[in-house]
């Protein structure tokens, strides 16, 4: 029985051939592949525009400026006093402090690059996860000895002995990246390299220059960090508590005048806190209040912004929630804590972050109630710093980068909350 030799050719739905169907689609896919390119070269060309600024800012923390002058200007560092140390010099808890810190950054750069979930942490249990997390600090606090000794001798082998702890790091996240799905081995080895470059980087930049240390003890920057910390968490929580109880009376109770109420309350907005300054300021004075903590929390124990934020939160939930929650029995307090405040948690965080933003950063209010230098808060140190002389400027700048540490690790923690409140409503 004769065969015939010709394949058949298939058609797709308009007619055309099977093999003009595979070019289409392997050229959308080559299409494909050049977006999402040209996507990432846009996003690195972006964020080095955001963070030029920021390495300028460091490498002006790290020179004194009259080295500066005397070098012309230069594009790098110049005259840098760098610590005779080790990974393990600084005392039992500034060692811990910043293992841990390395630890965790690693655990998070896993969490990224593997695909990971906090939810299932067992999956950081794997060997691999463990080798990248657990080995890779003890390999970096071990290749960065030699790095700090180089660069307090000056010896001119920094830059090998840093290439070298690049490289050991890189190894120890290798396996850990190319565990995720759909990632070939050289996609896993460049992803590692990254992360070894800016770990070792990051990690002989933060603990190495001497600049940050004479900072942190000539500006007293620890105690008064401290005491910003505790006045902007209690600002936050009452804040946030005060907005959602006032927010959900606006929203689900009933009484009189409750539009013009909400309308008045709304107008504080309208005065700023150069209006009330002296009014306030004289209370203070009258309770005598004045260098106490109180005084820098409860002026600011409730905002309009934050009741308008979550009201608008609350508005947005379904009334058939609140009518089936009542017949199950549920009471105001239970509907709030169980219903109202985990469905709108993404603008309840939000305004978390605006509100322990903007305690952070006061400086007119503290400057106003306080007389004593023993309880400046960190703004009122950083402009301190500011004043001192010229000649040693960079150490001011050096403060402030030190006290940007907090809001850099608030907006990491909180940028997956910040991104859904900022949304929230946009797609319905």
């Amino acid at each position: 029985m004769a065969t015939n030799d010709l394949a058949p050719v298939v058609t797709d739905s308009d007619g055309s051939s099977g093999v003009t169907a595979a070019h289409r689609v392997g050229r959308s896919d080559a299409r494909r592949k050049i977006g999402i390119i040209g996507q990432y070269v846009a996003l690195c060309l972006l964020s080095t525009l955001v963070l030029g600024p920021l390495v300028l800012v460091t490498i002006q923390a790290l020179s004194p400026p009259f080295a500066y002058v005397r070098a012309g200007t230069p594009l790098h560092p110049v005259a840098v006093v760098w610590k005779d140390r080790t990974w393990w010099t600084g005392g039992l808890v500034s060692v811990v402090g910043r293992t841990l810190v390395v630890a965790l950054l690693l655990t998070w750069l896993q969490k990224v690059g593997a695909a990971l979930a906090w939810s299932r942490w067992r999956g950081f249990l794997h060997p691999a996860h463990l080798v990248a997390i657990l080995g890779g600090t003890l390999v970096l606090s071990v290749a960065t000895g030699p790095v700090f000794g180089s660069l307090h001798d000056a010896d001119g082998n920094s830059q090998m002995w840093w290439a070298v702890a690049v490289g050991l790091v890189a190894a120890t996240q290798v396996w850990g990246f190319a565990l995720a799905r759909r990632r070939g081995l050289p996609l896993a080895v460049l992803m590692a390299g990254l992360v070894g470059f800016g770990i070792s980087g990051l990690a002989v930049l933060a603990a190495g220059p001497e600049v940050w240390t004479l900072a942190w003890t000539r500006f007293d920057l620890g105690a008064s960090m401290a005491r910003s910390l505790v006045m902007a968490v209690l600002i936050t929580v009452l804040q946030v508590g005060s907005s959602i109880l006032a927010a959900y009376a606006f929203v689900f109770l009933r009484f009189p005048f409750k539009r013009m109420l909400f309308a008045v309350f709304m107008a504080t907005l309208l005065l700023p806190l150069e209006v009330t300054l002296v009014g306030n300021l004289a209370t203070i004075r009258q309770l005598e209040w004045t260098n106490t903590m109180q005084a820098l929390v409860l002026p600011f124990g409730a905002t309009a912004l934050g009741t308008f934020l979550i009201r608008q939160g609350f508005r947005g939930l379904p009334p058939e929630i609140q009518d089936a929650t009542r017949l199950d029995g549920y009471g105001h307090v239970s509907f709030l804590a169980k219903f109202a405040v985990p469905l709108t948690r993404p603008v309840v965080a939000s305004f978390t972050v605006i509100s322990a933003l903007g305690a952070w950063n006061q400086y007119l209010w503290p400057r106003s109630v306080i007389s004593k230098n023993g309880f400046n808060t960190l703004q009122i140190q950083l402009r301190a710093a500011a004043a001192a002389e010229i000649i040693n400027a960079n150490q001011a700048i050096a403060a402030a980068l030190v006290a940007a540490v907090p809001v850099v690790v608030l907006l990491v923690v909180f940028q997956k909350q910040i991104i859904r409140g900022l949304t929230a409503g946009a797609v319905k």
